[in-house]
């Protein structure tokens, strides 16, 4: 196990919308979440450069709760409705923070938290952020959540949005675990420029494009990003044989996976090899970030039909699946949990020998 990520991954994050006038008030209970276990997230966290309308919209739609503190300056703020409105569009539960009376417009259907000031706020008020409250909020909704999906029907569809993906988590000066079942995983992908030889080897006798290459090449170089910096658990196949391509592609394709794992260092990787594994079977997920599934595969023609989604209970279901199926491969794997990477580059270099 990553001892040292499994702590931040499972953090629900929940986005804090307020008016600056109340920014005593949202210190404290910013300093509860966190007490609490939970990730608050503030617009005083935008990076400069970028658009704050945007930033807003990324923040809200990467969040497990949108939190709006609801006070008599705030109502008066028509943002906080208009954001309250895009966190409903999206399904993200709300959990608002009431000082003082309680508002009308949409936001009086909401079931609010009523915040009590004084000395011993602290007392009064812990309880009511419990994380247990948000996990019962997230996991065992009122209402039965309607997640929202993105389909990418096409290989270059997929490899966009997981870009984008990616990408967008990176915005927000964040990293993710990346957690990947299927073939050789994204990390057998060429980081090098697109016309290095390596990307037709990759590919024997088959012809692709540039633009097919230059998209592969940023997601092999955005989940390393994350990899390198959360660390990466893999369930892989290294004897599919990659026939339509020939022996070089095989050969190429596991050269470059066993350049990713020798350079990585134990404490960052899990690695476990299952020969029986589904061949159309891939799965990705990015920390509690995203998640990318993918239904059909061709050879040659990649993953197909993948559907990706930001929505947390899925996300954590999805992971803690992952988790399961990971530990019990490592457990009846030589080495076990501890020797996994260096297993792996074994295994892998005994093929090459063999090729």
């Amino acid at each position: 196990m990553v001892n040292h990520i499994a702590k931040d991954e499972y953090k629900y994050r929940v986005f804090i919308s307020y008016s600056h006038e109340d920014t005593e008030l949202v210190e404290q209970i910013t300093s509860i979440l966190e007490e609490n276990g939970l990730q608050p997230m503030l617009d005083k966290s935008f990076a400069s450069g970028q658009g704050f309308t945007d930033q807003i919209k990324n923040y809200i739609t990467h969040a497990h709760v949108f939190m709006p503190v609801l006070t008599k300056e705030s109502i008066t703020r028509s943002w906080i409705h208009q954001e309250i409105g895009y966190g409903t569009a999206l399904n993200i539960p709300v959990m608002p923070v009431c000082y003082g009376e309680m508002p009308g417009q949409m936001i009086s259907g909401l079931q609010a938290v009523a915040w009590e000031m004084g000395d011993d706020w602290r007392e009064k008020n812990r309880s009511k952020l419990s994380n247990e409250k948000f996990d019962a909020l997230i996991r065992h909704p009122s209402r039965k959540p309607r997640p929202l999906y993105e389909v990418a029907e096409y290989q270059e569809d997929r490899t966009n949005l997981m870009v984008d993906y990616a990408r967008r988590v990176l915005s927000l000066s964040s990293y993710g675990h990346v957690r990947q079942k299927g073939a050789l995983s994204s990390f057998n992908i060429p980081e090098k420029p697109i016309n290095h030889p390596d990307w037709r080897k990759r590919y024997g006798k088959a012809k692709f494009s540039e633009y097919r290459f230059r998209l592969q090449r940023d997601e092999r170089v955005l989940l390393e990003e994350h990899a390198r910096k959360c660390g990466c658990s893999l369930i892989i196949d290294p004897t599919l044989p990659y026939r339509k391509f020939g022996p070089g592609a095989r050969k190429a394709r596991l050269n470059e996976l066993l350049g990713f794992l020798k350079s990585m260092p134990d404490q960052l990787v899990r690695v476990a090899i299952n020969k029986r594994m589904p061949r159309n079977s891939h799965v990705l997920i990015v920390g509690n970030w995203f998640l990318a599934e993918s239904i059909t595969a061709a050879l040659g023609k990649g993953y197909m039909q993948t559907i990706f989604t930001r929505y947390a209970p899925a996300i954590q279901a999805k992971l803690e699946l992952f988790d399961r199926e990971l530990n019990d491969l490592l457990k009846a794997q030589p080495g076990g949990p501890s020797n996994s990477r260096r297993h792996a580059i074994d295994v892998i270099t005994q093929i090459l020998k063999e090729i």
